[in-house]
């Protein structure tokens, strides 16, 4: 038995970040192999020049092995259905599907697609869900597919070396992004605290003048976990739009395990599906306002920030060393088979 894993390439944001860290800790610690996915404008393709593409794509695929599709492939779904279809002609095979977002719930204008979606997924042998609460919504909505695996958090690796030096208390609260994407953020327009620096990771904007906020610009990974260790203070995970902050309340942040590999302590909405383990463990924030959040940053001692900057250094070998997708994927071979 071989498990292939597949792999979008020519993205880029997050979603690209996200599936090659997945294929990475895959291919290279679990032995899976990799099946290549091109994202492309797929409308009008041929259904002879698709399934030949396909074919190509499920060479080195045989009788009996294991096939886990990231989704979504940021094609259509319907480009998406199609591939899982086409593996059903390999007698035997196990297939998964690890959601790392829901497209219709991410953007209204897409909501309509919701009930293709869930199609897709009930194909499935096995699904790997960011939360609980995703699978609840999603089975309310008509999802299937018994076997469910529940990711919980995202990993981070880490592939340089990021010091001894833990990151420091400072009233500076960082956000890698842009707070007033309207699609998702919506709040760094209406910032302003003279005593709590916002650090944004995107480039100079007007509406930042005389808000107390600092344009850092975008950057690699590396250099950004680098310049949030060394600048210390806090990691923002935040939304004032409200269908993007429902669709928060079902996902797994990238940005929560970005902050926490670079030693942040983060602050989150206190509906985060990630509230109890960073309650547990000690390693941020949680509020349900932002002006809440901005009081506990001024009011918090050194002496408080640096114990929760002990529990995140041990937390984080967790997502540094790529845990959560190991167990996810691991967990998900076994439901295919055992269960």
């Amino acid at each position: 038995m071989r498990v292939h894993i597949t792999n979008t390439h020519h993205m880029i944001g997050v979603a690209k970040l996200a599936q090659h860290m997945v294929t990475d800790i895959a291919t290279k610690e679990l032995g899976f192999r990799e099946i290549g996915v091109f994202q492309y404008h797929d409308e009008g393709e041929s259904k002879k020049s698709l399934n030949a593409r396909f074919d190509g794509m499920l060479a080195g695929v045989e009788m009996g092995d294991v096939i886990v599709f990231q989704s979504p492939s940021w094609n259509s779904v319907e480009w998406d259905t199609a591939l899982f279809k086409r593996t059903l002609v390999y007698d035997h095979l196990k297939r998964i599907i690890f959601i790392h977002d829901v497209i219709p719930l991410m953007w209204k204008s897409n909501r309509y697609l919701l009930e293709k979606w869930i199609k897709y997924y009930n194909m499935a042998d096995v699904i790997i869900v960011p939360s609980q609460y995703m699978a609840d919504f999603l089975r309310k909505h008509g999802l299937s597919v018994k076997k469910i695996v529940i990711q919980k958090m995202w990993d981070h690796k880490v592939d340089i070396d990021l010091g001894k030096e833990n990151p420091q208390y400072t009233p500076i609260i960082n956000f890698a992004g842009d707070p007033t994407n309207p699609e998702k953020y919506g709040f760094g327009g209406t910032w302003f605290n003279p005593n709590v620096k916002l650090r944004v990771f995107t480039s100079p904007k007007e509406w930042g003048v005389g808000r107390n906020i600092e344009f850092v610009g975008s950057m690699p990974d590396a250099s950004l976990l680098n310049n949030l260790r060394h600048t210390g203070g806090f990691g923002l995970i935040w939304s004032g739009d409200p269908y993007w902050l429902e669709y928060m309340k079902m996902n797994c942040s990238f940005k929560l395990s970005t902050y926490l590999a670079a030693g942040l302590p983060v602050i989150v909405n206190s509906s985060t599906p990630a509230r109890d383990i960073i309650e547990k463990k000690n390693l941020g924030i949680i509020a349900d306002t932002l002006p809440e959040a901005i009081e506990r940053v001024q009011t918090m001692t050194t002496a408080e920030y640096d114990k929760m900057v002990e529990s995140i250094n041990e937390f984080a070998k967790l997502i540094q060393g790529g845990y959560f997708t190991k167990r996810a994927l691991t967990e998900a071979i076994f439901k295919a088979f055992y269960e």
